[in-house]
């Protein structure tokens, strides 16, 4: 068996995204083999193929942890295609799939697309008939009949959500998702914030789930909605961009869960222009106090929190930049798309780390991004499972 080693001047290694000075990663199939420094290696004798990367700093494979298939949020009035083709959503999806993969995204968990086109992305990727990141899939996301989730399918009642949650599984989904609360977020402390799934129909999917240990991921900003999901045990709960600091509170207590954030739908005036003109009032009037808001999970180290970008594809490191202007300490920030992004998910035995025994998912970028997040903004080295698919 052939082995590749990996040669730069610095790597983040192990759970705590430690420097190594005058870093070799030793590469055998698509596992790392050895994380080693370039002497050391030298001295051993074994034989290999080099990539000298010089004086880049390498680091995990970078994990999305909120994006969708169908979407693509860097296209003017795109929360309009929902409607589209089944041909029309594969276009879409293959050019983001593209896209991720070049800046250093070496797994996406997807949130929902119609008509089951993750789960036959993901099969293909496994396959090698499509270039993209490893996925994570849910296949139908199920809202309420009266509620919001454009991607998500109409559900009315317990079994209705029984047999949907079903159907995924059968398919093969890693994560059952159902929206629970609107999309836009409060404006004020006082706003009311609809919630368009009963607490029986949250349980019924949780209880799906864990017959069969997969994960649950619920779409919510807050309100009541928040505060159900938290007793019902939903593995991860996503955005909450109005949660309240007694809901902080009762997250830090009671929830044995994640939050996944994606702060830039709201903070970021950057992707105002790919958004109608409705959306854009909505996001601006309801952008400060969203700050505060998240800014209190951020800063929380008593929450586990991951981060993804819904969406905008390939431009993850944005996110990363807004965690830490909300509070975020940087190791964390990191953190939450690499180490604690795969726990998240599930697959922390197989990825998120430089770590003998995961796989061989590294980028390599100029220099330390716990210096400068930034620097993810520009990924000149990309493998996954041992293949390069991005080299210099």
């Amino acid at each position: 068996m052939s082995l590749t080693a990996i040669y730069a001047k610095k790597a983040l290694i192990g759970e705590e995204l430690q420097v190594l000075e005058d870093a070799c990663i030793l590469i055998e199939n698509d596992l790392i083999q050895e994380v080693t420094t370039q002497n050391e290696f030298k001295a051993s004798g074994k034989e290999a193929e080099i990539i000298d990367l010089g004086d880049k700093v390498l680091l995990p494979g970078l994990i999305e942890c909120h994006s969708h298939m169908a979407l693509d949020a860097r296209v003017p009035g795109h929360l309009g295609v929902i409607d589209q083709s089944e041909c029309e959503h594969t276009v879409i999806a293959l050019k983001g799939l593209e896209d991720e993969l070049m800046a250093g995204i070496t797994t996406s968990r997807s949130l929902g697309d119609r008509r089951y086109i993750d789960v036959t992305l993901k099969d293909q990727i496994k396959k090698g008939k499509v270039t993209g990141p490893d996925l994570l899939v849910c296949g139908i996301g199920m809202k309420g009949r009266h509620g919001h989730g454009i991607v998500g399918v109409p559900h009315s009642g317990v079994e209705e959500f029984r047999k949907t949650a079903r159907e995924n599984m059968f398919r093969g989904v890693d994560v059952l998702k159902i929206f629970v609360t609107p999309g836009a977020p409060a404006r004020h402390a006082e706003d009311f914030i609809p919630c368009f799934i009963s607490y029986d129909e949250i349980c019924t999917v949780v209880e799906e789930a864990r017959a069969l240990n997969i994960k649950t991921a619920a779409h919510c900003i807050g309100g009541k909605g928040l505060e159900y999901c938290v007793k019902a045990g939903i593995d991860c709960i996503e955005h909450v961009y109005s949660i309240t600091p007694e809901q902080v509170k009762m997250v830090e207590e009671e929830h044995k869960g994640w939050i996944d954030l994606t702060s830039g739908i709201v903070l970021d005036p950057g992707r105002e222009p790919y958004l109608s003109a409705a959306h854009v009032q909505n996001m601006q009037a309801g952008r400060a106090y969203s700050k505060e808001c998240l800014s209190r999970v951020y800063q929380n180290d008593k929450i586990n929190w991951t981060i993804g970008t819904d969406a905008y594809h390939g431009l993850l490191y944005k996110e990363l930049e807004l965690a830490i202007a909300c509070g975020a300490p940087v190791l964390k920030t990191l953190k939450g798309v690499t180490v604690n992004a795969a726990k998240m998910c599930g697959i922390d035995k197989e990825k998120g780390q430089l770590k003998a025994g995961l796989k061989a998912d590294v980028i390599a970028v100029d220099s330390n991004p716990l210096d400068n997040v930034s620097v993810l903004a520009d990924v000149s080295f990309v493998m996954k499972g041992g293949k390069v698919y991005k080299k210099l």
